[in-house]
């Protein structure tokens, strides 16, 4: 099995599989005139070559690209049994931040909008009952949108989400708020097929109708509370609370999270100095 293989047998897109195997290249050339076998590269070794990128003026950003590259050249090494470890593991670049969560809300703020929006006379069902998946289960627009009736196990009391390339799948328990309003929404639609929340109004479906009616029910949100953004906003708030309630590995399971490191990036909102996170990156000079 060679690198391209073993990435496609891992589900990437295509277009990752290939910028992945062009760009490793970079790596495999630099070891080459260094004499250096990928199999035995050292994690000083690897320092070097990321002061040979400083020295060529490649940015902080490329550079980072071409070290999780090299990650998974040397995971697939490992699974060729041609290496034992990994140098690349937890090497990151000092000084490039990685985004973090802003402007949060709390979980009193998200259930406090969430009673509010329920008891609205012009909101129709569907909407509130996809605002309670975000607060109370942190699904993404994505999700909610690829939702059908079968996902909901209302006997159970849970609900199934569907993994994809990105994410995993995983089974969540709905809460008592949210079960009548579903379990009237599933009756009233036990014929729909497809996406459960897409509604026929006057212009054919398409798979952005849900995406449109979310958009106009932030809209609404905001007249409810002026420091409501978006979507992305609501999970992110969720995630971090869920951090405080639960340990990292839960949180991942919750989230639908592929890797740990996803999870991770949620928990310096609980620090109340950010910086202490450069402290842990390696430097590049």
């Amino acid at each position: 099995m060679n690198f391209k293989e073993y990435l496609q047998q891992k589900q990437y897109s295509n277009t990752t599989v290939s910028r992945y195997t062009e760009g490793i290249q970079n790596f495999l050339t630099w070891l080459q005139q260094e004499d250096i076998r990928a199999e035995q590269f050292t994690y000083n070794e690897l320092l070097d070559f990321m002061r040979y990128c400083h020295q060529k003026g490649i940015s902080k950003r490329s550079v980072h690209n071409i070290l999780c590259m090299v990650r998974h050249y040397c995971n697939y090494l490992i699974v060729e049994k041609q290496r034992t470890d990994n140098p690349a593991a937890g090497v990151f670049i000092k000084g490039l931040v990685r985004k973090l969560p802003t402007n949060l809300l709390s979980m009193e703020e998200m259930e406090e909008l969430f009673k509010q929006y329920s008891v609205q006379l012009n909101v129709d069902a569907s909407k509130k009952i996809m605002f309670g998946l975000m607060v109370y289960q942190g699904l993404t627009v994505g999700e909610i949108m690829r939702l059908q009736g079968h996902h909901l196990r209302m006997k159970d009391g849970k609900i199934f989400i569907k993994g994809t390339k990105r994410t995993n799948e995983r089974l969540l328990d709905l809460k008592a708020v949210q079960i009548t309003e579903l379990q009237n929404y599933l009756t009233k639609n036990k014929f729909k097929e497809g996406a459960l929340f897409a509604e026929q109004i006057k212009k054919p479906l398409s798979e952005r109708n849900i995406n449109n009616r979310i958009k106009y029910m932030f809209d609404q949100l905001k007249k409810l509370n002026a420091k409501v953004i978006n979507a992305k906003q609501m999970r992110s708030s969720v995630i971090t609370f869920w951090l405080r309630q639960n340990n990292l590995r839960q949180v991942q399971y919750l989230s639908g999270h592929k890797y740990v490191s996803s999870t991770e990036r949620y928990q310096t909102n609980n620090l109340d100095d950010l910086q202490n996170e450069l402290q842990q990156h390696h430097p590049m000079k």
